[in-house]
């Protein structure tokens, strides 16, 4: 998966970006770059989100295939 397609994913948030909590804060769905601008995250911090994402997901696709 690309970094541009990562940064398009939808995902259940709440209103100010932040993931999933038991919170009186309304939730909705935006993209992962939306959430990450109402989350004031700079580029350091994406781009390590985005090779933590990564590497975790080929460690499940190892573990899947073997």
């Amino acid at each position: 998966m690309t970094k541009k397609e990562w940064l398009q994913e939808l995902l259940f948030v709440d209103e100010y970006g932040r993931p999933y909590n038991l919170s009186d804060v309304p939730m909705t769905f935006m993209t992962r770059s939306e959430s990450f601008k109402k989350l004031r995250l700079d580029k350091k911090k994406i781009d390590m989100l985005y090779r933590e994402d990564i590497e975790d997901l080929e460690i499940v696709k190892e573990n899947v295939y073997d």
